[in-house]
C-alpha cells in the first residue's frame, strides 16, 4: 500500500488576517485603512454561546478583507434582569433576558472593540450590521422585537452614529475616496446575497429563527474563498457549524438575462456545537449548566502529518453517541427541530429542503449525552474526550452531507464550505475533508472544499458592500462556478 495513503489530507483553511500597518519615522504605526481606500464594517452577533463584535476592513484596491478587531464574550455572562426590568424571554439554556441587560451587554462589547481598535466611529466606520442566532423562548413577538432593538440600542449607546445603520442611497453618499469603486450608478441592490436569493426572499419574511446568520455565513465563505484556489460560486453548500447549525444549499445560477441568480434549494438547521458543549459539562472544568467546548478545548485548529483513522475506543464512543443523534429531512408541518423554531410551511415553498440535526426530540437526549461525555472524561481523560468530540462533530457534518446527497441536492459542479467552531477547531477540518474524499463526492476534494474563519463578519461586510455596489468584476462572487461575472447581465437588466 502506498505510504501516501496514510498521510493526512489538509484542506484549505482561511483564518483571520490582521490589517497591515505602515511604520512611520519614529516607529509610529498607521493602520492601512487610514492610508488606503477601505470599506470598514462593524458586525455584532448575539450568539447562543458567544457574542462577538468584529470589525473588518476591505481594501478596495485589492479586494482583501482584514480583521481590525475581534471582541468575544460568553453569552451566559450577560447580567440578570434588574428589578423592574421586563423579562422578554429566556435563552434555550434558561437564561432570562431583558432589554436593559442586552443594551448593557452589547454596549460594553462594542465600546471595548472600538477602544482596542482605535477606530473613529464617525470617520473610519462605514456600516454596522447586527444579527442574532440566539434560539430563545420569547413571551411574545413584540418581546422578540424588543430584544433585537436592544442590540441596536447597545451599539448606539457605545457611540455608533445612527447614520452607520443605513446603507448609502446613491453613489454620491459614499466617501469621496471610494466612490470610484462603486457601481451604484449602473446596478441596483435587489436583495440577493452573494448571487443567491435567500430563503426569506421566497416569502418576504424570516422562516427560520437563525435565518439571517445562514445567509451571512454563506456570503462570508464566498468572500473568504476569493483568497484561495477554491471557486465557491453557485452551486454551493455552506455549513455554519456554530452552537446551532445553519447553512445553505444553492442551485446553479440561471441563464435568465434579467435574473442571473441562484435559488436557495436547501438549508441546514438544528443542533451544532451545543452537542460538544453538553459533552464537557460533566467534566467539572466548566460551568455545569452553561459551559462550552470553546472554554474546555479552545478554538485552535490542529493538523497531523499522518491520518489517525477512526478506530478503537474512540470509534466505540463516537458510535455510541451518534446512536442518540438523528439527522434527516425535516418533515413538513414541523414547528421546531433541534430546538430551532421553523415556519411550518417553509418546506413547501419553492422546493426548499430542510436538513435537520437533533438528539431525540428537541434535544431530549441532552442528559444522556452529558453523562456519556462525563464518563469518557473520567475513564479516558481529556485527550480522548477531545478526540471523541472532534470525531462526533465531523460525523455530524458528514451525515448531514449524506442526507443532502441522498436527496439529490449536491450538484456535480458544486463546492462545499464550512465555518463555525464545531467545524473549525481541533482536527475537525482534516476529518471532514477525509470523509468527503472517502465518499467520492468529488474527484479532487481539495479543489472543492474550504474552511473559512469568521464567516459571519465577512458575510456582513460583503452584504454591506453589495448594498453600496462595491463589487469587483475581476473577482466575482455571483454567477456560476467557472463562469464569468454576472455584472454585465445586471447592468443590462438595470437599463
Amino acid at each position: 500500500m502506498p505510504f501516501g495513503k496514510f498521510k493526512s489530507l489538509v484542506p484549505y483553511i482561511l483564518e483571520d488576517t490582521p490589517v497591515p500597518v505602515f511604520l512611520q519615522p519614529g516607529g509610529v504605526a498607521i493602520p492601512e485603512y487610514r492610508e488606503k481606500p477601505y470599506y470598514v464594517v462593524l458586525s455584532v452577533d448575539f450568539g447562543n454561546t458567544v457574542t462577538d463584535c468584529i470589525i473588518v476592513g476591505t481594501n478596495l484596491e485589492t479586494g482583501i478583507t482584514y480583521t481590525i478587531n475581534s471582541t468575544t464574550r460568553l453569552t451566559y455572562k450577560i447580567r440578570a434582569p434588574k428589578e423592574g426590568e421586563k423579562v422578554l424571554g429566556h435563552s434555550f439554556e434558561g437564561i432570562p433576558i431583558s432589554q436593559g441587560a442586552v443594551i448593557d451587554f452589547i454596549k460594553e462589547i462594542v465600546r471595548h472593540s472600538i477602544r482596542e481598535s482605535h477606530i473613529d466611529p464617525d470617520k473610519d466606520l462605514d456600516f454596522v450590521v447586527y444579527c442574532t442566532g440566539l434560539v430563545g423562548k420569547w413571551n411574545s413577538s413584540a418581546d422578540a422585537s424588543a430584544f433585537i432593538t436592544g442590540i441596536a440600542k447597545g451599539c448606539m449607546d457605545a457611540g455608533i452614529p445612527n447614520s452607520k445603520f443605513t446603507p448609502p442611497m446613491t453613489k454620491k453618499s459614499l466617501h469621496a475616496d471610494i466612490q470610484k469603486y462603486s457601481l451604484a450608478d449602473k446596478v441596483t441592490f435587489c436583495g440577493t446575497i452573494a448571487g443567491a436569493v435567500p430563503i426569506s426572499g421566497i416569502s418576504g419574511k424570516q422562516d427560520i429563527a437563525n435565518d439571517m446568520e445562514g445567509d451571512l455565513g454563506m456570503a462570508g465563505i464566498k468572500e473568504g474563498a476569493l483568497h484561495s484556489p477554491v471557486d465557491f460560486r453557485n452551486p454551493c453548500i455552506s455549513v455554519d457549524f456554530g452552537t446551532i447549525l445553519d447553512g445553505r444549499i444553492t442551485g446553479p445560477a440561471t441563464d435568465d438575462e434579467k435574473h442571473p441568480y441562484s435559488s436557495t434549494i436547501g438549508c441546514f438547521v438544528g443542533l451544532g456545537g451545543i452537542i460538544a458543549d453538553v459533552m464537557v459539562r460533566g467534566t467539572g472544568e466548566v460551568n455545569p449548566l452553561y459551559g462550552s467546548a470553546h472554554e474546555f478545548l479552545g478554538d485552535k485548529i490542529e493538523t497531523g502529518w499522518l491520518s489517525k483513522g477512526e478506530k478503537g475506543i474512540v470509534k466505540e464512543y463516537v458510535d455510541q453517541i451518534h446512536e442518540y443523534i438523528n439527522i434527516s429531512v425535516v418533515p413538513r408541518g414541523t414547528s421546531h427541530f433541534g430546538i430551532v423554531p421553523l415556519d411550518e410551511d417553509i418546506s413547501s415553498k419553492a422546493g426548499v429542503t430542510i436538513i435537520g440535526v437533533d438528539s431525540g426530540q428537541n434535544f431530549s437526549n441532552k442528559e444522556t449525552i452529558q453523562m456519556l461525555g462525563a464518563d469518557i472524561y473520567k475513564q479516558q481523560g481529556k485527550k480522548t474526550l477531545s478526540e471523541v468530540i472532534d470525531r462526533v462533530c465531523s460525523r455530524i457534518a458528514l451525515r448531514a452531507l449524506d442526507v443532502a446527497i441522498d436527496n439529490h441536492l449536491v450538484d456535480a459542479n458544486s463546492a462545499i464550505g464550512f465555518s463555525g467552531r464545531a467545524a473549525m477547531s481541533g482536527r475537525k477540518p482534516e476529518y471532514i475533508i477525509e470523509g468527503i474524499r472517502d465518499r467520492n463526492v468529488y474527484k479532487d476534494p481539495m479543489e472543492r472544499v474550504i474552511f473559512v474563519a469568521s464567516a459571519l463578519p465577512r458575510g456582513a461586510s460583503l452584504m454591506a458592500r453589495c448594498m453600496a455596489s462595491l463589487g469587483r468584476p475581476e473577482k466575482p462572487i455571483g454567477g456560476q462556478r467557472g463562469g464569468k461575472c454576472i455584472m454585465g447581465k445586471r447592468i443590462k437588466a438595470a437599463k
